[in-house]
């Protein structure tokens, strides 16, 4: 963003800016309903509102002085909207760790499959290319590997975020398309972490995504390769020897 999208907060620091309703900010489990905006589908901090601004705008069809009145949306800094995110969103813990578990349980099982045929832990070099959508194992100067590749996202470890791929600006749609499949099925049964673009996480989080995204596109296998601040995470639906 650039520096007019910027907002000073007193707790942050200098921040990117974001909007919510006035009740989310001291609010606990009111819901969290997101704006969609055709013109940026994949914006990270999408303005946001309560389910009690939800039903007025339900109530006088859409947004008018009354339901702005109501809600008087209220601007703040990115790690603020976070927070407040995380306090208000509502989802079913059982479905979300149920997803999680068939989907690790179907990586585990394919990943095991494609290392052993393919041998990809005994090469010296990986490379991958966005233009392309590939990624190459080379041993000895020489391409022994290719694969076809979706990255899941990144994994931040000075910020301690995870952001997906869909959300990230400077990747090449190519490689990026393929995980927005995970956003829609965030949006279909309303979990947070696939449907946010960036939040808090670890490197568990960075698999335990990886591995929905894997199942959902029925990919063959994963792979992360380290960067100068944390790690990229891909799935690999095809692959075959140079």
């Amino acid at each position: 963003m650039s520096q007019e999208n910027k907002i000073k907060c007193d707790r942050h620091g200098l921040r990117d800016q974001a909007f919510v309703c006035q009740h989310l900010i001291q609010g606990k489990q009111l819901g969290f309903n997101l704006n969609y905006n055709p013109e940026n589908p994949d914006e990270l901090y999408p303005v946001a509102w309560c389910n009690d601004c939800e039903d007025k705008l339900d109530e006088t069809d859409g947004w008018n002085k009354e339901s702005e009145k109501f809600a008087d949306i209220k601007l703040i800094c990115c790690e603020c909207y976070q927070n407040i995110r995380q306090a208000n969103w509502v989802e079913s813990e059982e479905r979300y760790h149920h997803l999680i578990s068939e989907s690790c349980q179907y990586l585990s099982e394919k990943q095991d499959d494609f290392a052993n045929e393919f041998k990809i832990n005994d090469y010296e070099r990986w490379d991958w290319y966005q233009e392309t959508g590939k990624l190459i194992f080379s041993h000895n100067n020489k391409p022994k590997v290719e694969a076809n590749i979706h990255f899941s996202g990144s994994l931040s470890s000075q910020s301690k975020t995870w952001m997906w791929a869909w959300a990230n600006t400077h990747l090449a749609e190519l490689v990026k398309s393929g995980s927005r499949i995970v956003k829609e099925k965030g949006e279909e049964l309303n979990l947070l972490k696939l449907r946010s673009g960036l939040w808090l996480a670890d490197e568990v989080d960075g698999w335990e995504m990886t591995a929905v995204l894997a199942k959902l596109t029925d990919a063959i296998g994963a792979y992360r390769t380290p960067s100068e601040n944390g790690f990229t995470y891909m799935v690999i639906t095809e692959a075959k020897f140079c």
